[in-house]
């Protein structure tokens, strides 16, 4: 064991601890402090589970997930099946359609089905010009439409997870299966299905956990009886009012131990039973089938369904973006650029910072992921699996939890909460998984021998680093480089937390668009221009790493 690789981890240690640990423990004893006293105490906690409004957010969002899984579920497993067994054509645009909310920020579906299926939206409006109806229909206010929205949002988990798990079977099984007697239904609910439990678990517990960390899009749907979204009004809009800011805090803490429960208990489960076979193996393409003329037509009414809801985003965002006022009539009838003017010219410092926020935050992800890549994979030292294992339970914390903690840690003791820089090391903590587990999967693929070669050359560790190892992890590190930044341009549940006047980010900037009542086709636009930002790095990914499911599953999760 070298003293480079112990100075190493001791490093990676401490930004961990600083980044990581220190404000998550400052969040949680902050839970227990008393309003008005320099006492801690478990009495916040019991006042929460005491309340009988806090109980029924509590249950609401645990309601709230169940329906979320279920729905993402029904849908989800015949759209899997029929992508990863059915042969046809036009299979990869359709794929790369349905999975195309995973790097949606949620909020900009929100807007557009809103203008879509609102009580005076295009919808409502071209029923009622036809005489079908007399009276709006709510088809998006209320439970049914949030659990839409998010199902919708989340379906591309459940979608790829289980479209792997069903390409990875080896059709020995189910061929032995149909042998013995079992067919169709049978053979899918004992022998196929079971065999994706892995997988299956992999996506549905980011679909579970989603609804303990969205605030957002209950609150632009009218609904706020939610954990997320009671801890946010009771954080964001209480902070002088002591007492609700720490039942708030309690609400965030105890969102994410629930997060933190399920993710292990997920990991416990499916690690606790074997689902490898000894058989032939499977090809890449897994079991192919040649689905009769009906059945085809059904697949592909199917995913032109689900494509069709999914494209409805950028279509009616565009739509929303390039109007003046798109207000009570199907389609808007007047069309100026005017709203990007606003962005562009008015309001630059949105689309800026969010580049700096997230440039700054990937400048960090990578100057820590490549070398903790390197440490949990090409060394034994002590701490390491420790240390991978603090890194990928950040997947599992709300947002929320991280831009509260950051607020409360780095305001009086250490000021950084009072610089920019704040805002990059939030996204950086916030979104390090996503980098670190595709630097991870590149590390193991490369041969340690051509590694060890170029040291026995005489060659040291950086060196070899540099001249043999990046250009091989190249590839793989540029698709972790290009998701990273993705998801931490869209991010706002960690940001809104620590903006101050000057720093908002093109996300915040739709958020306070939409709040403060003004003109909504500013927002769209900006909800527009993030999309297309995304496509753009999305391409980029497709490029790099051979295929849009690769890119979006790669670096490992949400």
């Amino acid at each position: 064991m070298s003293r480079g690789n112990v100075f190493l981890a001791t490093l990676l240690w401490l930004i961990i601890a600083f980044l990581v640990l220190y404000p998550l423990s400052i969040l949680v004893l902050q839970s227990f402090q008393i309003s008005g006293t320099n006492v801690s105490g478990i009495a916040n906690y019991l006042e929460f589970f005491k309340d009988t409004y806090y109980l029924k957010t509590f249950g609401n969002t645990l309601i709230l997930s169940s329906l979320v899984l279920l729905t993402t579920t029904v849908f989800g497993v015949p759209l899997s099946y029929i992508l990863a067994r059915y042969r046809q054509r036009g299979k990869t645009v359709f794929t790369a359609l349905i999975l195309l909310p995973i790097v949606l920020p949620a909020y900009a579906g929100v807007f557009a089905f809103i203008i879509f299926f609102g009580r005076f939206g295009t919808l409502n409006l071209l029923l009622m010009e036809t005489g079908l109806i007399k009276e709006p229909i709510n088809f998006i206010y209320g439970l049914h439409g949030l659990v839409f929205v998010q199902s919708l949002h989340m379906l591309p988990f459940i979608v790829l997870s289980l479209s792997a798990g069903f390409t990875n079977i080896d059709p020995c099984f189910e061929e032995a299966a149909e042998v013995e007697g079992a067919s169709g239904f049978r053979r899918f609910f004992t022998v196929t299905l079971p065999l994706c439990t892995p997988s299956y678990l992999a996506g549905a517990v980011i679909v579970f956990l989603w609804p303990f960390t969205d605030w957002l899009t209950p609150l632009i749907l009218g609904q706020v009886d939610f954990l997320p979204s009671v801890a946010y009004i009771n954080i964001a809009y209480h902070f002088t009012d002591v007492h609700r800011k720490y039942l708030g805090i309690v609400a965030v803490v105890v969102s994410s131990i629930i997060c933190i429960l399920l993710f292990l208990l997920a990991r416990w489960w499916v690690e606790r039973k074997k689902y490898t076979g000894l058989s032939k193996g499977t090809t890449s393409e897994g079991r192919v089938i040649d689905p009769g003329p009906i059945v085809k037509f059904s697949a592909y009414l199917y995913m032109f369904f689900i494509a069709a809801l999914v494209m409805m985003i950028p279509i009616v965002l565009g739509l929303a973006a390039f109007s003046r006022r798109w207000v009570l009539e199907p389609f808007p009838t007047y069309w100026t650029l005017e709203n990007f003017r606003v962005i562009l010219l008015e309001t630059p410092h949105l689309l800026q910072n969010s580049f700096v926020y997230s440039g700054v935050a990937l400048i960090f992800g990578i100057a820590f992921g490549l070398p903790a890549a390197y440490l949990i994979v090409r060394t034994r030292v002590p701490g390491r699996n420790a240390l991978d294992f603090v890194i990928t339970l950040m997947l599992a914390f709300p947002g929320m939890a991280v831009g509260v903690s950051y607020l409360l840690a780095f305001w009086k003791d250490i000021p950084l909460a009072n610089y920019w820089i704040i805002m990059p090391l939030a996204l950086f903590a916030r979104r390090l998984p996503y980098f670190l587990r595709m630097a991870h999967s590149s590390y193991l693929q490369l041969d340690v021998s051509l590694e060890e070669a170029s040291e026995v050359s005489g060659a040291g560790k950086l060196r070899t680093f540099l001249y043999i190892s990046l250009p091989l992890l190249v590839k793989g590190v540029l698709v972790g480089v290009v998701m990273f930044f993705i998801m931490a341009f869209q991010e706002i549940s960690t940001a809104i937390f620590l903006d101050r006047g000057g720093w908002e980010t093109l996300p915040i900037g739709i958020y306070l668009n939409w709040h403060r009542g003004m003109e909504f086709g500013i927002a769209a636009a900006m909800a527009f221009l993030m999309i297309v930002i995304t496509f753009i790095l999305l391409m980029i990914i497709a490029r790099i790493s051979g295929g849009i499911l690769k890119a979006a599953w790669g670096p490992g999760g949400t």
